[in-house]
């Protein structure tokens, strides 16, 4: 069963500036999960913790207490594994049937966490989902191809297109300064676009694409 229109909330432990347009409040059918330290931060934006999940290696055992107290379902794995904790958490949320997932707290700190974060929608068991990272003006997300898609914004928002694990092909771009019809996208010459108008369209046939927007 798919949980069309609700959205999965995760909260990691790394460097937290959540996005001016962040909502005040989850949705009532939306799904609030802090995986491991990250559970701290929803308590900043006067959030709940529906679940919580991880080994719990940078959460302290008070506050996990207080969370499983205050209605938190709570998901124990040992710290010798092979997930990371926002694996563990991405695959609840998807098992669940959710399929539109915002991630805070997943960009500084370490970068072997930073790296691991971004990469792992890219992997064949998440391609069902849609995973953006937030990070105050930035949305960063993956997409797989076959693709088509509208990307909303601003006149003078920042734009880059990053392939990841070799080139993109049939790649198409409009509503921006540096337009593409038709072609290969290689190493980096994605970076550092504009959008010149509120949105721009983006296709491709095949590849992997890290898509990152600064808002103006």
């Amino acid at each position: 069963m798919t949980a069309r229109g609700r959205r999965a909330y995760i909260f990691l432990g790394g460097d937290f500036e959540p996005p001016p347009d962040w909502p005040a409040r989850p949705g009532p059918d939306d799904l609030v999960v802090g995986a491991d330290g990250g559970a701290r931060h929803p308590a900043a934006l006067g959030w709940p913790v529906q679940v919580l999940v991880g080994d719990f290696d940078s959460l302290d055992e008070t506050s996990r207490a207080a969370l499983a107290a205050g209605g938190a379902e709570v998901f124990r794995h040992p710290a010798a594994k092979d997930e990371i904790d926002f694996e563990l958490a991405l695959a609840l949320v998807r098992d669940r049937g959710f399929q539109d997932i915002d991630v805070l707290g997943a960009l500084g700190g370490r970068w072997d966490m930073t790296f691991g974060n971004i990469f792992l929608p890219a992997c064949p068991d998440f391609a069902a989902v849609r995973v953006r990272f937030r990070h105050g003006p930035w949305n960063l997300f993956v997409v797989q191809g076959p693709a088509e898609l509208v990307l909303e914004g601003s006149p003078g928002d920042l734009l880059s297109l990053l392939p990841l694990g070799g080139d993109v092909r049939g790649i198409s771009l409009s509503g921006c300064l540096y337009p593409l019809t038709r072609e290969t996208l290689g190493r980096s010459r994605g970076l550092s676009n504009e959008l010149t108008g509120p949105s721009a369209g983006l296709a491709f046939d095949s590849g992997t694409l890290i898509v990152m927007r600064r808002a103006g």
